[in-house]
Parts: structure tokens; C-alpha cells; sequence
């Protein structure tokens, strides 16, 4: 942007040939709107959803699908035809629902964005719609308002503003109009800038627009977040891709079959073919079994507080190969603790009580608890506040200094919220009849801003000696992988104003160090995570001493690891960025949009990164990489919709068991998906053999129904149902597309050609006594064939010790029992021998398994 933080509100209203008073007259305003643009942030083009739906219905497997059903009918199989035009409906909808929520979730985009705004046109006030404010416009702003455009402030009255949305930070931040002379400073550091998507909590202010629509910062990220659209719905689409193929095969076979009895004069017979060749050839049903699969797996996971999209995420889950993880929550507690302190020369340990250092002890600890804001409710008990500022809360209880009392005491007049690039944070306090500045924040921007020190209750001029005195103790508490922060103060006379430079000739107090416990489990986190082939990288507020004695104390860090910071990469090239990029085990300071740099340079490299966030300013880095995970109970709403999964803690195991539980799931899915493809090969050869050799057309349309839509789907949940006791060999991702008709190896490939050969001998045995004795034999060898396949795929122990597994194999077995005895009396009771032969079938249906099994061992 412009640098209109260092001119004058006055200068940057001539510039953009404006008036306070009056504002913009309406040519200017279609001038400007020519010249600069409009304030339409969101350029998302969303796909309507009549599109969507249409799509869906114009899939090549969907109009044949229509096409069977309707031919079905026709044949008067009407039921079997309706449940056909039922079932390719429901995949419809089913895709166009997924496709419709990933739109929708970017409209969730327009939530950060503002209806109208108040504004100075011909003189006169008026309300207009937000997308209507141009570069130049006179903007009023009050509580409870949305920033509508970014604004150079003009003046301020108590503003104080949340501009999460744009810095990342939480923190409530209060803004001023005077001109800023210190160049090249970040957005936190913009203070006479009220930026668009902002909230306004509190006071008023007037400001001239200075940039609108996707040239305002919240416009570039959501450019930058838009720009990273990934197809989310990447596994559904392979799974679809999958049914088209084998969908041409099918026009090709039927052609072929069409063109036969058109040949022979025996259209009829084509026709009634045909429909069976789909219902085997085309397996839509692998859409409702997924589907099935899906459902069950959310609720699954939901019970651990795990949301995800759909098993696209998992699949990009699986094939993770670094992961960013905040170091707060993930590895360390989500506490911290007041360890150390330094002043008078001295590091003490908390609990000192030497007399001469009482004094500065109890300047640093008021300095803690003025410039504070940690809320308590009635009972005493803390309800709201960062990590640090608990730490000082509790150590002033432990040494009987209340902050409640303490505001009371010396009353808070104004405060400078602590931002990320300053790092420092200020509180103007009454003490007496006079004023004091607290500050507190990096010991590097307070020394540059002190010009003595408190040495026993006294200030004298800081010297040399003093600061080396300062940084070692900086050091050597840094190196005890403590957080450290400075201390430091100024008295005044009278009453300054918030537009005064109150944060110089400061005097320096002391450092405290803060301990972050680290979790117990921590080093066998990092190990657990290299197990999984997946790289851990820390994200961190620590300076690089701390970061790096962090990182070598829980195992983080080998001999080639380094840790690196955002002012290094800020003055790096990016070729050099790349070259030292795959060696970073920590980064430390950086900021949302350097994330989200790093984020597409790993992408750049080839790997699968996986990034944890909880703030909006973290979705454009959880776009760019190749799964976003939102995190924590902390996270924004708009942030768990746009990432891929939500996990609601921050607990790396859960993290690290997902991953894991992924490749799990995702080996399951193609093991389904194969099983699926087999079964299909098994009822083709079982059907147009018999019918190549003169026989009749071997089973119906309804029994192929039943085996795909009950047999084969309690199958398919079967297998899924032993994911947890797969053993993974290696850690590459599985992909799951059109290569899995490549793949298939000799030993499943015989296997359904064994199956479909035992299935036409069961038909022809039946066949000898009576054509419906034949159609029932082959009914009931392939809905064998399916429950016998689906233990092919896990070990039969487990399966009885798993209850699902267990309950879902009972069924299967009594469902087969009533179909034999129970589905046609007649045929059973009258044809002993046939049901000796059936349990032959199953007896060398098992042997096949158990031999092709050990065979693919």
C-alpha cells in the first residue's frame, strides 16, 4: 500500500482531492469509482447451483443409469427399475450437496465484509451500501461498526479497534490520526489506520478511504486465499471417475450386444440383457457404499472432536510429509509460569526474598499487573487473559499482591495494546498525584527506548555495562528455553495524551523469565511423528536462543536442524529461502502472511504439508498447503469452515493418531474399491458366459440388485470395519482413482476369474435339474462369493474379536441361511443334493481364498 501512515490526514486529503466537510460530489465520486475501482473485495465466482445440479445429472454413468431404469420398465421390471432411477437421484444429490457446501463454505467470506456505511457526499450525510464507497470518501465510524473500506483516520475519539481479520492479532488495539514518521512498519504498527473488515469496539472516528476493494489488506488475503482454491472433493470425483470409465466400457459391451441381436433378429433379448450388463459392469453402488462408509467415519469421529469434510481430506491426510505445529498447546502446556527474575545485576529465582532487591521486585511485578488485562469474574477466578499476563496474575497472588486492588489503587487511564511487531505493550496509570507509563514487551525495543535504570530502588543512567549486563541475562535465560520479557517505566508530571511519544526515556526495572512447561510426552511426540515418515516444524513466538534450546531439550532439533526467523527470511532471496527451507526445524516470529510464503514454497518442493491454524489470517497459509487443519477451542468460526478438518484440541497425539488412522483408512478404502471392481469382473463372466454358450440369461435384474445393494454393501462395511488392524508397510500415500484398474494383481485377477468360474459351474449343476434351479444356484454362489472375498481382506480372528465386524458377519451368514432354506422352499426341499453342492461351492470358494491369500503373501 501507499505509505499514508507518514503524511498528515490533511496531506492525504489534498492528495486525493477530497473535502472533510464536504466530501466527494457525485462526478467525483463516479471519477474515483473509474479511476480506482469498486469496494467489492470477494471476486469469488461461485457456480450457481441449477449448474451444479445439472452437472451432476449430464455425468456419462447418470444419463445411462436414467436410460436403464426407463429400460427396465419397459421390460416390466418395475421395481428393480425404479430402485435403479431412485439410486442414480441419490448420487446425484449426493455430488451436487458436496459441490453446493463448497461454494457455500466461501460465501461464509462475506461475513467479514460490511452492509453499509456512513459517509460525507455533496455536503450531506448519507448511508450508503458498502460496495458503493470509493477512494476519497468522508467515512464515519461508531461503535459496533464494521471498517467498510481501508481508512486513513482524521480524528479519533477513544477509538479502539479488533483487526483480527487482517493482523491475526486478538488483541484490541486503539488507533489515533497523527502521522507516523517511522518508515517501512507493519500493519500492526499502522495505528492511524483503520483497516476494512476491522470491528469497531469502542469510541467514534471520521477517516478518508484510501484504498477499496481487493487492493485493501483484508482484499489481498482473501485474493491470496481464493487464488489456493483446491479441489476439495478430490476423492468423490476419483471414485466418479472411476464409474464413467467402466461406464464406456459398458456402451462399448452393449453396443456389441445391441448390434448382435439387431444381427440376429433378437432385439429382445438385448434389451433384456443389457440392463444386467450395467447393474454388474457399472457399479454405482460403490457411490452409496462410500457414502455409507463416510457417514459412519464422521460420527466416529465427531465422538473424538474431529470434523472433516469429506474423505478427500483424509486422503490428503494420509499422504502428509511435514506438518507445521504451534509450539503453545501442541508441545508445551497452555500455561506458563514466572521462573526467573533479573535486576539489580542478579538472576533470582522466583521465590527470592533478599531485602535489597524487594524494591525492583515489587516495581516489576506492579508494572505485570497495571499494564495487564486478564479479567476475573466475582469469585476471584481468572476468566479471560494471555498465557503471560495469568502468570504475572498468579505470582502477584503468591506474593500477596492483588491486581484488583492495584487498579484501584492507581487508576488506568489509557493503554497501548501490545501488538506483534512492536512487542511491547503500554499502561498509563495514575499513581498519587502523578502518572506513570508501565510498559513491558521485547527487551530489545524497551533498551533502544531506556535511558536509565532502577538499580535498589533508585534510577540512575543506564550505561554500557548495564545493557551487556542485560542482554547476557537475556541469554543465559533464553538458553533455560524461558520466555523472556523486559520491565521498564516513566513518571510524568502531568496527565499525557495518547498521541504523546509516552514509550521513551523509559527507565529499565528488570527481565522475568516465563517457564512453558513441556508436556511429558513431548519427545515421544517428535518420535512417534518421524515414525509416520512425517516431518515435525515448530512455529514459535520465542526469540531463535529460545527457540533453539526448545527445540534441542524435546529432541526437535537434529545436528543439521536450524531454527529460522521472519527478519531472516524477510532478507533472504528466494532461491536462498529454498536452499535452507527443507533444514528449518523451528520458525520463529513469523507472521501470517510469511506462513503462508513458507506454506507454498513446500508445496513448490514437492512436499505434502500439512498447517495448523486458529485465526482467519491463517486460512490463506491453510489453503496453500496440501491439507489445512484448524485447531483449538480458540478457533474462529470462519477458520473451521474453511479448513479441510477442525480438530477441538490442541493435542499433537490426537494430530499424530489421525495421521496414522488415515493411511489406515485410506489402504481399507482401496482394498473396498478393489473389492468392489472384483466382484463386478465376477458377475460378468458369471452372466455373459452362460449366455455366449445358448443359455438363457443366467439370474434377474432384482437378485444382482440385492447381492450389490445388500450382500455386497454389508461386505464393503465389514471390511471397513478391521481398518484399525491393517499393517502398514511403508508411509507413501494412497491414491485412490482410475490407476486402481491398472493395478490389480495376478493373484486378484485369478481370484475373480476362479469365483466367476465356480459360480458357472453352480449355475450349470441347477441348470441340469431346472432353469430356476440354475438361476438359484448361481444367486446364491455369488452372494457366497462376496462374504467370502470381503474376509480376504483382514484376518478371520479379527474379525470375531471385533464386535462390528463380528455382528456384521453374523448377519451376512444368516441372511445366506434364510435366502438357502427360506428364499425358495420348492427348490431346497425337493433337491437335497443340490444344497450338498451349494456347501461344496462355499467349501471351494473358502479354499480359493485362503490359497490366492497366501499367494499375494
Amino acid at each position: 500500500m501507499f505509505d499514508w501512515y507518514n503524511f498528515s490526514w490533511n496531506e492525504v486529503v489534498k492528495e486525493l482531492n477530497s473535502d472533510i466537510c464536504k466530501g466527494l460530489s457525485s462526478n467525483e465520486v463516479n471519477s474515483n469509482r473509474e479511476k480506482y475501482g469498486e469496494n467489492t473485495t470477494l471476486n469469488i465466482k461461485l457456480k450457481s447451483s441449477i449448474f451444479l445440479f445439472i452437472r451432476e445429472i449430464f455425468k456419462l454413468y447418470s444419463l445411462i443409469g436414467f436410460a436403464i431404469s426407463f429400460l427396465l420398465i419397459y421390460n416390466k421390471e418395475v421395481f428393480s427399475g425404479s430402485l435403479i432411477f431412485a439410486m442414480i437421484n441419490f448420487c446425484v444429490i449426493l455430488f451436487f450437496l458436496k459441490n453446493y457446501s463448497s461454494e457455500k463454505n466461501l460465501k461464509e467470506l462475506d461475513k467479514i465484509t460490511p452492509n453499509e456505511a456512513l459517509v460525507i457526499r455533496n455536503g450531506k450525510s448519507i448511508k450508503i451500501n458498502a460496495e458503493e464507497i470509493v477512494i476519497g470518501d468522508i467515512v464515519y465510524l461508531e461503535r459496533g461498526d464494521i471498517v467498510p473500506a481501508d481508512l486513513r483516520l482524521i480524528e479519533c475519539d477513544d477509538l479502539k479497534i479488533k483487526e483480527s481479520a487482517v493482523t491475526g492479532d486478538n488483541t484490541v488495539v486503539e488507533k489515533y490520526s497523527t502521522k507516523i514518521e517511522d518508515k517501512e512498519i507493519t500493519l500492526s504498527e499502522m495505528k492511524n489506520i483503520a483497516f476494512k473488515s476491522s470491528f469497531v469496539i469502542d469510541g467514534s472516528a471520521k477517516g478518508i478511504v484510501i484504498a477499496v476493494g481487493e487492493n485493501t489488506e483484508i482484499g489481498k488475503t482473501i485474493q491470496d486465499f481464493i487464488k489456493e482454491k483446491q479441489d476439495i472433493n478430490i476423492f468423490e470425483k476419483n471414485i466418479s471417475g472411476i464409474i464413467n470409465i467402466l461406464a464406456v466400457v459398458f456402451l462399448i459391451v452393449s453396443s456389441l450386444i445391441l448390434f448382435y441381436g439387431i444381427y440376429n433378429k433378437n432385439l429382445n433379448f438385448s434389451l433384456k440383457i443389457i440392463p444386467l450388463i450395467y447393474l454388474v459392469l457399472v457399479p454405482v453402488h460403490m457411490i452409496f457404499a462410500v457414502f455409507v462408509v463416510g457417514f459412519i467415519l464422521k460420527n466416529n469421529m465427531r465422538a473424538k472432536g474431529i470434523y472433516f469434510k469429506g474423505l478427500s481430506s483424509i486422503q490428503r491426510l494420509s499422504s502428509t510429509n511435514i506438518i507445521f505445529i504451534d509450539k503453545i498447546g501442541t508441545l508445551t502446556e497452555e500455561e506458563m509460569y514466572v521462573d526467573k527474575i533479573f535486576t539489580n545485576s542478579k538472576i533470582l529465582e522466583e521465590n527470592s526474598n533478599e531485602e535489597e532487591n524487594k524494591d525492583n521486585i515489587y516495581r516489576i511485578l506492579s508494572i505485570g499487573l497495571l499494564c495487564n488485562d486478564v479479567r476475573r469474574n466475582m469469585d476471584g477466578d481468572i476468566v479471560k487473559g494471555d498465557f503471560i499476563e495469568i502468570s504475572l496474575v498468579k505470582y502477584g497472588i503468591k506474593n500477596s499482591l492483588d491486581k484488583r486492588l492495584l487498579d484501584k489503587e492507581m487508576e488506568r487511564i489509557f493503554s497501548i495494546p501490545y501488538d506483534r511487531d512492536k512487542r511491547i505493550k503500554t499502561s498509563l496509570n495514575m499513581v498519587e498525584d502523578k502518572y506513570r507509563a508501565n510498559i513491558r514487551g521485547s527487551i530489545d525495543r524497551l533498551l533502544e527506548r531506556c535511558t536509565h535504570i532502577m538499580k535498589n530502588g533508585v534510577e540512575v543512567e543506564i550505561t554500557d555495562k548495564d545493557i551487556n549486563e542485560i542482554r547476557n541475562a537475556d541469554l543465559m535465560m533464553s538458553k533455560e528455553y524461558l520466555y523472556v520479557e523486559g520491565f521498564a517505566y516513566r513518571n510524568f508530571n502531568y496527565e499525557p495524551s495518547i498521541n504523546e511519544n509516552i514509550e521513551s526515556n523509559l527507565v529499565f526495572v528488570g527481565l522475568v523469565g516465563f517457564e512453558n512447561p513441556i508436556k511429558e510426552n513431548s519427545r515421544s511426540y517428535i518420535d512417534y511423528c518421524r515414525s509416520l515418515a512425517v516431518k515435525p516444524t515448530v512455529i514459535t513466538e520465542d526469540n531463535k536462543i529460545t527457540a533453539e534450546s526448545f527445540g534441542k531439550k524435546i529432541g526437535l532439533l537434529n545436528k543439521n536442524d536450524i531454527v529460522l526467523s521472519e527478519v531472516e527470511i524477510d532478507h533472504m532471496e528466494e532461491e536462498e529461502i529454498e536452499k535452507y527451507i527443507e533444514r528449518v526445524g523451528i520458525f520463529s516470529k513469523i507472521s501470517s502472511k510469511t506462513k503462508c510464503k513458507i506454506s507454498s514454497m513446500f508445496q513448490k518442493l514437492g512436499y505434502n504439508l500439512a498447517v495448523t491454524g486458529n485465526r482467519f489470517t491463517d486460512s490463506p497459509s491453510l489453503r496453500t498447503a496440501h491439507i489445512g487443519i484448524a485447531s483449538g477451542p480458540r478457533c474462529t468460526n470462519i477458520t473451521k469452515k474453511l479448513a479441510d478438518i477442525y480438530i477441538k484440541d490442541n493435542d499433537i497425539l490426537n494430530l499424530l493418531s489421525l495421521i496414522e488412522e488415515s493411511r489406515k483408512l485410506m489402504k481399507v478404502l482401496k482394498d473396498e474399491s478393489i473389492f468392489i471392481l472384483v466382484m463386478s469382473i465376477v458377475q460378468l463372466i458369471s452372466i455373459l458366459i452362460p449366455t455366449i454358450l445358448g443359455y438363457n440369461i443366467p439370474i434377474t435384474s432384482s437378485r444382482i440388485l440385492f447381492i450389490n445393494f445388500v450382500t455386497l454393501i454389508l461386505s464393503y462395511i465389514l471390511i471397513f470395519s478391521q481398518h484399525k488392524n491393517i499393517k502398514i508397510k511403508n508411509y507413501e500415500g494412497v491414491v485412490i482413482d482410475k490407476s486402481i484398474l491398472e493395478n490389480f494383481t495376478n493373484g486378484i485377477s485369478l481370484y475373480g476369474i476362479g469365483m466367476g468360474i465356480i459360480s458357472i459351474i453352480a449355475f450349470y449343476y441347477g441348470n441340469k435339474t431346472s432353469y430356476y434351479l440354475g438361476e438359484f444356484n448361481l444367486f446364491i454362489s455369488l452372494n457366497i462369493s462376496c462374504i467370502i472375498f470381503s474376509c480376504y481382506f483382514s484376518d478371520i480372528k479379527n474379525i470375531i474379536k471385533n464386535k462390528v465386524s463380528f455382528f456384521v458377519l453374523t448377519i451376512l451368514i444368516f441372511v445366506m441361511i434364510g435366502i438357502t432354506v427360506f428364499g425358495d422352499k420348492s427348490l431346497i426341499l425337493n433337491n437335497y443334493n443340490n444344497l450338498k453342492f451349494i456347501i461344496i461351492i462355499v467349501v471351494a470358494q473358502i479354499i480359493v481364498t485362503i490359497f490366492m491369500k497366501k499367494l499375494e503373501e
